[in-house]
């Protein structure tokens, strides 16, 4: 190492250091360890621009060991990114720029928010695998344009390795075989709680060799020339890439490779004397001019020839002006794609009844062919989900046109590779049963946390999946996905409804799920596709005089409308109200809420559910007609009897109720 390294790697060390014992809480130890890596991959490697921090074919770093992010925040100051000094001082203060993990609405360079173990393994995936796809979409026009071939390195540490949603993502790329992606991992063998003796003992090189991967280990991560010759080996392998850089925690401390150093801050007598061994005398917070000089040289000698190539292939694209290449480029401009459907375009006739699954089917193929922007998969179930883009076929690396995607049954890592995928700005959806949502939630919350409009679709949402077995009766699972914030769930009740909620869906660009039954239901009497942009309407409207109101949702307006006309002729005049979507409805403002649900009137509610959401519509606990047990599988008919959930059992529970 040059001895203006030396200096701009120590000065890095003690600016993160800084902020860290400033803000009384980080992680110190993998600053002083990994500094000369993420020093390295910076000034010798990354394809970015501090100027233009947006640029479209900017290599990503995903920080999925997200305590990194100190480091990262003070590598972008000294490399001069947008983000000051004020920013480094103000380090985990509320509303600041540079937030204890990263967080993609902050304008510091994070390209995700990441928190959870393995959360941007999976989502550098699904920048690799969307990178790959539009890729091939340009090269379909013009084989000589180069676009997009960006670079994405994840930093990773020995918690993401331990995490199931790593190893479900690193099983995925190895499927994949995907190339344009690196992780550093960071294996300094130490936990929070201490030495992962007895906790991660595995041969992590024979592993990822035999599943493909171009791997290298670095005994000592601290020789920039090396670590630039391993990044840059394992960015042109043509495969996935892996490097281990064994390092040591709280490198040069007092407490060096203790786990005291993971979490906290350093001591003012340590942090002094790292001062004086690093040959460092400047104020807290302060960099050399000579640091900052050679850094930005080092940047823009590297970065100024790529950026007049990519140029030349980005006019080459404006002057073909072909639609298809316009969209890519306006996508990966705004960051998303604009998509609409126009459920006013199709009538559906009287006798029509299907599976409300081959409807979902059908409407998405309605959609997906005029978008190529428009792709998802499942997990392992698309012949059950049907969520099948129809005229496309399955996505490889020799076929990486395909607009269908086949994840495999791995539910705990297909969220983060769909936010992946859309943080490009692709409009991406995956689907499983309902009863699978669980494994899901970590990973849509993500969705919802960064605003990105993926769609998740969840089909056998009932009691009526009970011949699978009571294990596969999803109960809770409808309002955990409605418990979360910033997330709009869809339960359609029949075809007008799944129109109006994909049209509802694409139009407002929001992380979202749709509840599909797999059961068979006729087109419904005054069911209307544009009334579900507000969450609830009329489907039954009173005859003469109201009585009550029953709210339903999905297949069980089916038995709401049956029962409401059944009892008025046993002199009881009821409203269904259909309600496919509760957050839109709450949405909505007082007005347009009492015209539906109005005061002082009885209200019950019909729903194959948990029960907890309910109460804020329903008179009381007793109007509430939900499930809140498991339940043993078998056929539907005797289960629903079992459970006095029958026809007959839901009618006489209202009648007794309306009276």
């Amino acid at each position: 190492m040059n001895q203006n390294d030396i200096k701009a790697v120590n000065e890095l060390k003690m600016l993160t250091i800084d902020m860290i014992n400033r803000a009384g809480g980080g992680s110190p130890g993998i600053a002083l360890s990994m500094a000369p890596v993420m020093y390295a991959l910076f000034t010798r490697i990354l394809n970015v621009y501090p100027k233009n921090p947006n640029f479209l074919n900017r290599d990503r770093v995903i920080l999925s060991s997200s305590h990194i992010a100190p480091l990262y925040y003070a590598m972008l100051y000294m490399a001069g990114f947008e983000i000051k000094k004020e920013d480094l001082m103000n380090f985990r203060r509320l509303s600041s720029n540079t937030p204890s993990l990263p967080e993609l609405k902050n304008p510091n360079g994070s390209e995700a928010t990441t928190s959870h173990a393995g959360e941007g393994v999976g989502i550098s995936v699904g920048l690799s695998l969307g990178r790959r796809y539009i890729d091939s979409l340009i090269k379909e026009e013009d084989n000589k344009i180069n676009l997009l071939n960006f670079t994405t390195y994840c930093f990773i540490s020995d918690s993401d390795k331990m995490s199931g949603i790593t190893e479900e993502a690193f099983s995925f790329i190895a499927a994949q075989k995907l190339s344009n992606i690196v992780f550093l991992y960071d294996r300094n063998k130490m936990s929070a709680e201490g030495s992962l003796e007895n906790v991660l003992e595995e041969d992590i090189e024979k592993k990822y060799l035999a599943m493909g991967f171009y791997v290298d280990t670095l005994k000592d991560a601290t020789n920039i020339k090396e670590i630039t010759r391993a990044i840059e080996s394992a960015k042109n392998s043509q495969k996935p890439s892996i490097i281990i850089f064994n390092t040591i925690i709280g490198k040069d401390s007092f407490n060096e490779g203790k786990n005291i150093v993971h979490k906290g801050i350093l001591s003012m007598d340590d942090t002094n004397t790292l001062r004086r061994k690093y040959n460092i005398f400047l104020p807290p917070f302060e960099i050399s001019k000579d640091s900052l000089i050679h850094i930005e040289k080092m940047m823009n000698d590297r970065t100024s020839k790529i950026s007049l190539k990519w140029q030349e292939h980005y006019n080459r694209v404006k002057n073909i002006n072909k639609e298809s290449l316009n969209n890519i480029v306006n996508m990966l401009a705004l960051g998303k794609t604009e998509m609409s459907f126009q459920s006013e375009n199709y009538k559906i006739n009287e006798g029509y009844r299907e599976s409300l699954i081959e409807t979902n089917y059908k409407i998405m193929n309605l959609i997906a062919p005029k978008y190529n922007l428009f792709i998802g998969g499942s997990a392992g179930l698309s012949l059950t989900t049907q969520t099948i883009i129809g005229g496309s076929t399955y996505q490889t690396k020799d076929n990486p046109k395909g607009k269908n995607i086949r994840f495999g049954t791995r539910e705990h890592v297909i969220p983060y590779i769909l936010n992946g995928l859309s943080l490009l700005g692709l409009r991406v959806f995956g689907s499983t049963e309902l009863c699978f949502a669980n494994e899901m939630k970590t990973g849509i919350r993500s969705s919802a946390i960064m605003n990105l409009p993926v769609t998740y679709i969840f089909t056998h949402d009932s009691i009526y999946n009970s011949e699978e077995g009571g294990a596969r009766i999803p109960l809770e699972e409808i309002n955990m996905l409605r418990n979360i914030p910033n997330f709009t769930v869809y339960r359609p009740a029949d075809i007008y409804e799944i129109m109006g909620s994909w049209e509802t869906i694409l139009k407002e660009g929001k992380p979202s799920a749709i509840i599909i039954s797999k059961n068979s239901i006729p087109k419904l009497p005054n069911s209307n596709s544009k009334e579900v942009v507000h969450g609830a309407y009329i489907i039954k409207k009173e005859i003469m005089k109201l009585d009550g109101i029953l709210i339903a949702t999905g297949s069980e307006v089916v038995s709401a409308m049956q029962i409401a006309y059944d009892l008025y002729k046993n002199g009881i005049d009821l409203r269904v109200v259909s309600m496919p979507s509760v957050e839109l409805f709450l949405n909505e403002g007082i007005d347009y809420r009492e015209k539906i649900l109005p005061k002082n009137i009885k209200t019950a509610v019909i729903e194959a559910g948990n029960d907890s959401i309910w109460y804020r519509f329903a008179t009381s606990k007793e109007y509430i007609l939900g499930l809140n047990e498991f339940i043993e599988g078998g056929i539907p008919i005797e289960v629903l009897q079992k459970m006095n959930y029958d026809y007959d059992s839901l009618k006489l529970k209202i009648e007794t109720l309306m009276r």
